[in-house]
């Protein structure tokens, strides 16, 4: 039985994160904005004027443009997300556990990187912007110092623990952007997304333009290059079924035919010896399967699953702490348990039928 929680356990942990992961990729999508657009620079996005956003509000169906700076920056020795919106805006899924929205020179940050830092409302933290020298061997950084005004949670703890809010001209002065933003997201009233990105192709043919549905096949994508990982886990778990076959065979366990020789000698039928097995490996499989699956949520919510999450998301280790996202779903139960089921069958049926059909005595030699 053990061996076949080690087989399904990795199985059950990996679906339950990728699900978990999916979930709140799929709410930052659906609570965004509807279209994205930036500048076509060599067939990928490029940084697009910021007053481009007013001539863009006053198309037909648009209902907010909305510049933003995003980026990735280094504070401490944690990779963070830096996001640089309206001061009056802030994400949909965002909920402040202390103080407000960032001023000018003010962010707001993520409670693990909160936690990371030790940082509190009213706390100083220093971002580097760029290195312009290295004295003695190390980088001499410029750096800016900014006031922390908030600390928040989100409903994507992933995104929430490492991302850094701040004030668009703020965090278009760390990236030396000069007046330009790395996208402009626009609300768009239902059914308005193609005539939008008619008009928009019309007024910059240089524009590049992703809308929501189409940054949901992106995910999509991304999620679907996630199979890898779970074949080179179906391969572990193959592998790792050989010692379970073996073990449940009558090579790996002679005890089974003498047991079925014994069975034979006191009257036994084959087909009643065959039954027996039988509801022996559903009972094997019932009770495999809800260990392998209460292993995995101990594993996720108590542990927040190291070792499986590091392969599931890429740079996990790198960014602030943050409660591994998870979706327990019933069908990867019900596969586990045929599964289970299936090893079991496989390595006994036949060597119980094999025994069986011999005399009592060659059985039990």
């Amino acid at each position: 039985m053990l061996c076949l929680v080690a087989i399904l356990f990795p199985f059950i942990s990996a679906i339950a994160i990728l699900e978990g992961v999916k979930a709140q990729s799929e709410l930052s999508v659906t609570e965004g904005a509807d279209i994205f657009v930036t500048m076509d620079m060599f067939g990928r996005n490029g940084v697009i004027p910021i007053e481009m956003a007013a001539a863009m509000e006053q198309i037909d169906g648009v209902t907010k443009a909305v510049p933003r700076a995003v980026g990735r920056i280094y504070i401490g020795n944690k990779l963070a997300v830096l996001l640089g919106i309206e001061g009056d805006e802030k994400p949909p899924s965002v909920n402040f556990i202390k103080g407000s929205l960032p001023k000018a020179e003010e962010v707001v940050i993520g409670k693990g990187l909160a936690k990371h830092l030790g940082l509190d409302v009213g706390d100083k933290l220093n971002i580097g912007t760029r290195v312009v020298a290295f004295l003695e061997g190390e980088p001499y950084i410029i750096k800016k110092i900014f006031r922390v005004s908030g600390i928040f949670d989100s409903q994507s703890g992933i995104w929430a623990s490492n991302l850094v809010l701040m004030d668009i001209y703020d965090a278009v002065s760390v990236f030396e952007m000069d007046d330009f933003a790395t996208d402009i997201s626009l609300h768009v009233r239902p059914g308005y997304d193609e005539a939008v990105s008619k008009s928009l192709q019309k007024m910059n043919p240089y524009f590049r333009i992703q809308t929501k549905g189409l940054v949901k096949t992106y995910i999509d994508r991304g999620f679907n290059m996630k199979g890898g990982v779970f074949a080179v886990l179906y391969v572990v778990a193959f592998a790792l079924t050989i010692p379970a076959i073996l073990v449940t065979s009558g090579f790996g366990l002679s005890e089974r035919r003498k047991e079925t020789g014994i069975l034979k000698a006191a009257g036994w039928q084959t087909h009643e010896v065959l039954e027996m097995v039988f509801f022996e490996n559903i009972m094997l499989a019932l009770i495999s399967a809800p260990a392998a699956f209460v292993l995995s949520f101990v594993w996720i919510k108590l542990f927040n699953a190291p070792f499986i999450a590091q392969i599931i998301i890429p740079g996990a280790e790198s960014i602030a702490a943050f409660p591994v996202p998870s979706k327990f779903m019933p069908m990867p139960f019900v596969f586990s348990f045929f599964f289970a089921l299936l090893l079991t069958m496989a390595g006994s049926i036949y060597s119980t039928w094999s025994a069986a059909v011999v005399s009592p005595v060659e059985a039990m030699k």
